[in-house]
């Protein structure tokens, strides 16, 4: 935050600063709020003075699209920046996983009328309204001498008072309706600031999400693009088990091994419910496949009432197999978070019913969640054997 060497004017105008952007987001009950704000601090700390409403725009859809394509969370019932997302992803032929620079070049040259339109919408209001907070006692002064101000005058209003005088608002409204010019004052204050500021962005998001989706884990991480994840662990993991215990893929009904990887492809370890919803690499949700196979599931769920007790067999064998081996002791200690009679079962149907009955309360819940979350079912999905040997 401020530098302690700054004049002691300096610091009143940074505590000033920090107090209008608490206020500024005190109190918005639609994401394109925040993801605005988000934007002109994006380009105040790229060193953009003058940004067109368009790039703004573009900026906010790339800022959303992970967490609405990838991680699919709900920006909320009447949020317009959702449908923007999912339209210039239908539209311009994106990836879901596309980058933020691929995004917002799409979207910039885009002749698409649909979503040109609706990216104008998204600037309709916001860059008013998150100025308000900064003319209420000129809002005040109106009110008394012309009466109840209607919601049509809004946007007018503040478009005068912010030409007249800016007030301290971090932006001033270009004349011809195109865009904003950030103040240089909040320009170095964002650039000064910008770790602390980004990690406050990030915080009231979180909140904002949470608050809309409260049964979704790992929140904080399904804001930005996903990190990389690391399996080799538990590829380590399976291909101890597999080498020391006839297993079948738990999709195909299909024994895993040499010969079925020549022919399916070879062993992918797969997230039994998605990682882009759990967020997570825990022993308890991965499983072994093929790799032709992991490709077709993609991030959509499978047939939980058919396939969940052969996932419960195959890994109840692994760690049977595996546990008194001494060679993978952080694995088995997941296992153990989970099930805490885990190093105390042995090869019997006794002890696979518990096992199975403690991993379907951990597994179902988070399956209904992920399909209420809007997480597709696997149409395609192979036969899989039931019941699979001891």
């Amino acid at each position: 935050m401020p530098d302690t060497n700054q004049s002691p004017l300096a610091v009143t105008d940074d505590a000033f600063k920090a107090s209008r952007l608490e206020r500024m987001l005190s109190n918005f009950t639609a994401s394109y709020k925040i993801y605005f704000l988000k934007a002109v601090f994006d380009a105040a700390v790229s060193g953009e003075p003058c940004v067109a409403y368009d790039r703004l725009a573009a900026s906010m859809v790339a800022s959303a699209w992970y967490p609405v394509l990838f991680f699919r969370l709900n920006l909320g019932a009447t949020d317009q920046l959702a449908r923007v997302v999912d339209t210039a992803h239908a539209r311009l032929a994106l990836d879901r996983s596309a980058s933020r620079g691929d995004v917002v070049a799409a979207i910039l040259s885009t002749n698409d009328q649909t979503v040109s339109r609706q990216l104008r919408d998204l600037c309709k209001y916001v860059p008013y309204r998150l100025l308000r907070v900064f003319y209420e006692d000129r809002f005040a002064e109106e009110k008394a001498a012309t009466g109840p101000i209607r919601d049509g005058r809004v946007n007018g209003l503040i478009s005068k008072f912010n030409r007249e005088d800016p007030a301290g608002a971090p932006y001033v409204l270009e004349y011809d309706g195109s865009g904003i010019v950030v103040d240089p004052g909040w320009a170095r204050y964002f650039r000064d600031n910008q770790h602390v500021i980004q990690g406050w962005l990030d915080m009231r998001l979180v909140d904002y999400l949470q608050r809309r989706n409260p049964s979704v884990p790992a929140i904080p991480l399904k804001i930005h693009p996903p990190l990389q994840r690391n399996l080799t662990e538990a590829r380590r993991w399976w291909k101890d088990a597999i080498e020391r215990r006839p297993l079948r893929d738990v999709y195909t009904g299909t024994l895993l091994g040499q010969d079925s990887f020549r022919d399916y492809g070879p062993l992918s370890i797969d997230h039994f419910i998605p990682w882009s919803f759990v967020l997570h690499d825990e022993p308890w949700n991965l499983l072994p496949t093929f790799r032709n196979t992991n490709s077709s599931k993609g991030d959509r769920l499978p047939d939980l009432e058919r396939c969940l007790p052969d996932f419960c067999i195959q890994q109840f064998e692994a760690l049977i197999t595996l546990r008194d081996k001494h060679e993978h002791h952080k694995i088995v200690d997941a296992y153990a978070l989970v099930d805490p009679h885990t190093r105390e079962y042995e090869r019997t149907e006794c002890s696979l019913s518990k096992f199975s009955e403690t991993i379907s309360r951990v597994i179902a819940p988070l399956h209904q969640i992920a399909a209420n979350q809007g997480f597709p079912m696997w149409a395609e999905q192979p036969q899989s054997r039931s019941g699979l040997d001891l």
